[in-house]
């Protein structure tokens, strides 16, 4: 997964290599929720947790919800969901 996240990362850096003025913001905070996840889910492979790792994962957690509304515009409405 590690490798896997990396690969991710240069990819949505690469297809964002010179963005606008407007742009850089919204993808600064794409990065970052993008960069909590991997980091969340790697560490929740550990076979055991201390009480270290279980405060960095809800660290992790807590700062992919804080950025995690630049998402909202892919988001599909409720009415969508039913069909």
């Amino acid at each position: 997964m590690k490798a896997l996240g990396r690969v991710i990362v240069l990819v949505f850096l690469a297809t964002h290599f010179h963005p606008s003025a407007t742009e850089r913001i919204p993808l600064t905070e794409a990065l970052f929720c993008l960069t909590n996840i991997l980091y969340f889910h790697c560490m929740a492979q550990y076979r055991y947790h201390t009480e270290a790792t279980v405060e960095f994962m809800e660290n992790y957690l807590k700062e992919m919800h804080r950025q995690n509304g630049v998402f909202s515009h892919f988001r599909s409405s409720k009415s969508t969901q039913n069909v």
